[in-house]
């Protein structure tokens, strides 16, 4: 950062850069810019009836999902070209409605979308299973020509990337179409999408209320389908909160199932505890398993030395037996939930029971409070704070709902830090909480566990 530029210069000068780069003719009306994060406004009618969109955009951008989308594309009913156009336009929209994205290659979509079409021309078949899906992704994914800054003020002075990380290049090789990225919580650290960069992502249901974090770009894309599949990261909700926020479809694989070097990291690495996952937000959940099946099937781990050697299985994809026993967790004592919360989950599990599944109210089961201080303990191992000092370097503030975590987050970096000896306690007391969760599953012959998606704090401003 140079010496005569204050941090708010660099903000300045980068929001003007990503506000040049769409184009006029995208710009919404003035009338529909009425709303702001104080307002109870919803906005996911806008992208209709701002006439930006012409029929077949809306078409293209309303009547599919992924896995439709990705059909018509690769037997030439709809095109590439006209697909990526749709989406950026859309993407372009919703930016504008909610501050969900950071970085735009529209350009370079719709370049892409016209290589899409030539390739299935000349060779008479897709790329890959991806060929001609647009996919956004979170900002802390590395992409070609653009930065990664995860909303912290200091990242401003990195240069763009020559080429994709990891990850965008193993969805550039499926064939998909990489069009945005999509904002972030300060430093990833809360499940309130904010920071000093870009500024505040906001519910497009209702602009009072937080998409989540610390995807929760993608959260309100996906919401506005500004993007029919997103990329997001999730240690401790960060995809399942924002799907949670914005009525999406989320889903946090298993630690090392996808692959995830070639990103742009504010943390110290090497901490132990409970490492970042990436995985799809979505329109359906037939979405999620085109995604995860495809990246598992292009063999990640020889691209990528955290991704475990497991082949997609698809005997057990589609094996689901008929009748599902089924635990239901309504709330944990401390952690009471909102009446509307408590009966969108009673209605869901009777839906589930009238449908032939077993549904099994649990009442003993491994303290949620236990849960919590683990995962404390996991997010403030760094006794440098790496993350808070690469913020307090450009001498920006912590946005709000980073001042709340932060005590939390440092809790034992006046005390000294933590010990080695510590942290083989934190291992051995996760192994004794996963082996009661193992208990309750085996006990019970549990399929699947239904339980809130977050805190009653989760959707609140």
């Amino acid at each position: 950062m140079g010496s005569h530029q204050t941090w708010q210069t660099l903000v300045a000068e980068k929001q003007a850069a990503q506000s040049a780069k769409i184009p006029q003719a995208w710009r919404l009306p003035p009338q529909y810019l009425v709303g702001d994060e104080t307002s109870a406004n919803s906005v996911m009618e806008i992208p209709v009836k701002c006439g930006i969109l012409n029929t077949e955009e809306l078409h293209i951008t309303q009547d599919f999902d992924a896995v439709s989308l990705a059909k018509a594309v690769q037997l030439g009913t709809i095109a590439a070209k006209s697909v990526a156009t749709a989406f950026c336009k859309r993407a372009a929209i919703a930016h504008q409605l909610t501050n969900c994205l950071t970085e735009t290659m529209f350009d370079d979509a719709i370049k892409r979308g016209q290589f899409l079409d030539e390739y299935l021309r000349l060779h008479g078949k897709p790329l890959g299973p991806l060929h001609g899906v647009p996919i956004s992704l979170k900002d802390t994914f590395d992409c070609a020509g653009v930065q990664s800054t995860m909303g912290i003020v200091s990242y401003l002075d990195h240069p763009v990337h020559k080429k994709h990380g990891t990850f965008a290049a193993i969805l550039s090789d499926l064939g998909a179409i990489l069009y945005c990225k999509t904002n972030v919580s300060q430093a990833l650290m809360s499940s309130d999408s904010h920071n000093n960069v870009f500024g505040r992502t906001v519910n497009p249901h209702k602009l009072s209320l937080t998409a989540g974090g610390s995807s929760g770009g993608e959260g309100a894309l996906v919401a506005l389908r500004g993007s029919i599949l997103g990329v997001g990261t999730d240690m401790a909700g960060s995809i399942r909160i924002p799907a949670l926020c914005n009525g999406t479809y989320g889903f946090k694989p298993s630690t090392w199932r996808m692959p995830f070097f070639g990103s742009t990291f504010c943390h110290r690495m090497g901490s132990p505890g409970f490492p970042p996952v990436a995985g799809p937000l979505a329109c359906s959940f037939d979405d999620m398993t085109l995604f995860l099946q495809a990246v598992i099937e292009s063999r990640p781990w020889n691209r990528d030395p955290t991704a475990l050697a497991i082949p997609w299985r698809a005997e057990v994809a589609t094996s689901v037996p008929g009748r599902l026993r089924i635990g239901l967790i309504l709330e944990d004592p401390k952690y009471p939930i909102h009446p509307p919360v408590r009966r969108t989950m009673e209605s869901s599990a009777q839906a589930l029971a009238q449908a032939g599944h077993e549904i099994l109210p649990l009442r003993d089961f491994p303290s949620l409070e236990t849960a919590m201080d683990l995962g404390l303990d996991s997010f403030s191992f760094d006794n440098t704070v790496e993350w808070k000092r690469h913020i307090d370097v450009s001498g920006e503030p912590l946005v709000p709902s980073l001042v709340d975590n932060t005590p939390l987050l440092t809790r034992k970096v006046e005390k000294g830090g933590y010990t080695i000896d510590e942290i083989f306690a934190f291992n051995a007391a996760c192994l004794q909480y996963k082996a009661g969760w193992n208990m309750v599953f085996a006990r019970h012959g549990l399929d699947v566990l239904i339980c809130p998606g977050g805190g009653n704090d989760g959707c609140a401003a």
